[in-house]
């Protein structure tokens, strides 16, 4: 007992300190964010669920301690809350029926991983419309904040697009124009991105707690078994109607789209490594693959993603026997 509380304590204050990181402002400090949320999700997953709430509060309340209530209040909403809950869910499972296929070894049906990609998803357009939610409380109202943002964007804009002393922007727009554009992009940009830093955190703490031997549930092959439920298509749809009408409801609708086509980006890249399978070549095409995707970024992801949303359509892969991982 005392060893996992020092566990979820270490955990908590390394989480905090990766989340604190950014204010030096240099590279390598805004790389190490991104894994803000691994020793959470490494404790959780290692030893439970329990481990990892207790390493979310001690992290917050680090924070709360030697900053203020702003920051641990940020920490735990975008970083250890999300990844506790994660790892809750990661730890779910049930007896299989009668006859069901899908139960492994030990005879019980895990939580799917498809399941925990919607929910990344769902978390991370949550915590963009939370942002902007804030930012429009801060201001106001939302064309408030808008304004005071398109303002503190507009020096950014004039740096970036200077030559020679003019500022020369795309045509049809001025400094102003493109300045609320930036903004607007923002949340949407911060949704995709929160899916992929999250799934990678998720993915590399269960890789962790696999080679220390202290995975709690089966490793399932991932190009096998990541398959998002049908019922995604309901998010899709309510983010195609958001973008619709003029203002918060159009910005809604894009962090709802960004941040589920990110998701689908990932699924399509899952379905095509299980589909290249039976080739020989599979090396060269997987490694052109991603050859492309660095390169013509972010040209190839809508490509991705319908390839995703395809899969999930129609049931491409196999959805419910779990299978040794084959390694990739």
């Amino acid at each position: 007992m005392i060893s996992r509380i020092a566990i979820a304590i270490g955990a908590g204050f390394a989480a905090a300190l990766l989340f604190y990181i950014p204010v030096k402002g240099t590279a390598l400090a805004m790389i190490l964010a991104i894994f803000a949320a691994l020793p959470i999700m490494i404790a959780g997953l290692s030893f439970s669920p329990a481990v990892a709430f207790g390493a979310a509060i001690a992290g917050s309340a680090a924070l709360l301690l030697a900053l203020d209530e702003i920051f641990a209040a940020t920490f735990a909403l975008t970083s250890a809350l999300p990844a506790w809950w994660l790892t809750r869910l990661a730890w779910l499972a049930r007896p299989a029926a009668t006859g069901e296929t899908g139960a492994g070894p030990d005879g019980l049906v895990w939580y799917p991983l498809g399941q925990l990609l919607a929910w990344i998803t769902a978390l991370a357009a949550a915590m963009a419309i939370a942002g902007i939610l804030m930012a429009w409380y801060r201001f106001g109202s939302y064309d408030a904040f808008l304004e005071e943002a398109t303002r503190r964007m507009r020096p950014l804009i004039e740096a970036l697009f200077s030559r020679g002393g003019t500022t020369t922007v795309p045509a049809g727009l001025d400094v102003d124009g493109l300045a609320r554009i930036f903004v607007l992009a923002m949340a949407p940009i911060f949704a995709g991105w929160t899916v992929v830093t999250t799934a990678l955190n998720l993915w590399l703490a269960g890789r962790i707690a696999r080679v220390s031997e202290r995975l709690g549930r089966p490793w399932l092959d991932l190009p096998e078994h990541l398959v998002m439920p049908r019922t995604t298509l309901l998010a899709l749809v309510a983010g195609a109607v958001l973008i619709l009408p003029e203002g918060f409801l159009r910005v809604t609708g894009y962090v709802i789209l960004a941040a589920l086509g990110m998701a689908l980006v990932l699924q399509g890249l899952a379905s095509l490594h299980y589909a290249s399978r039976p080739s020989r070549v599979r090396t060269m095409m997987l490694t052109l693959l991603y050859v492309s995707l660095f390169i013509l970024f972010p040209l190839p992801l809508p490509l991705l993603a319908v390839v995703g949303l395809v899969d999930m359509l129609m049931s491409i892969r196999n959805r419910s026997t779990i299978s040794p991982a084959p390694g990739a």
